[in-house]
């Protein structure tokens, strides 16, 4: 007998447990980085988005060559769709992601069935500010050398100041200044190295 009260105690924890899970379930919101503009023969018109759906990706940036903090370094300011705000900050706990800083190439060649890299590596990285309802939450920054067809990654883990908990995210800003790299040089949105933020929100 005192064997099955030990054995019914457990069950009986396991299932509060299971009920609590839902109510205390984290919930968060993916952005990703994007280029709506639009590259032709008239020009490049970069139009930087951050959006909840998965990035078109157009290679459309502004020209970059330093390294080491000398040079010349382009920033990109990407502000958040209509659609990709509009929910409840939750200060309890932090805004992560990942930006993938890649080196474009001028221009993408297919041979056959060769296509060259939509990545020429070489020196990349970026001081990455980010916003919420004009309140800066934190900068993020990295710089390294990425490898043909891959991107360097700059890791964001910031905490979020506690006036915004609780309130409503009107807005979410990125301001990506490069630090280093060759030519085209910006946020990559390619599969794999999706640039991203993960913010944290509250029902």
């Amino acid at each position: 007998m005192k064997y099955t009260r030990v054995v019914l105690g457990i069950v009986a924890a396991t299932s509060v447990g299971a009920f609590a899970l839902p109510s205390q379930a984290a919930t968060s919101r993916t952005l990703f980085f994007d280029n709506a503009g639009t590259n032709d023969t008239a020009g490049c018109t970069p139009a930087y988005v951050l959006t909840k759906t998965a990035p078109a990706g157009s290679a459309c940036e502004s020209q970059t060559l330093g390294y080491g903090g000398n040079g010349e370094f382009a920033s990109d300011a990407y502000r958040s769709v209509g659609s990709a705000a509009g929910f409840k900050i939750d200060a309890s706990r932090k805004l992560t992601g990942t930006v993938y800083i890649t080196n474009y190439p001028l221009v993408v060649a297919t041979l056959g069935p060769v296509t060259s890299p939509d990545s020429t590596g070489g020196p990349a990285g970026a001081d990455i500010t980010i916003k919420i309802n004009g309140v800066t939450v934190g900068k993020a920054s990295g710089s390294g050398v990425a490898a043909p067809g891959s991107a360097y990654a700059v890791r964001v883990s910031m905490k979020i100041p506690a006036k915004l908990n609780g309130k409503v995210a009107r807005s979410i800003e990125a301001d990506v200044d490069m630090n280093a790299g060759v030519l085209l040089t910006g946020a990559s949105y390619g599969e794999g190295r999706q640039s991203k933020l993960v913010v944290p929100f509250r029902r």
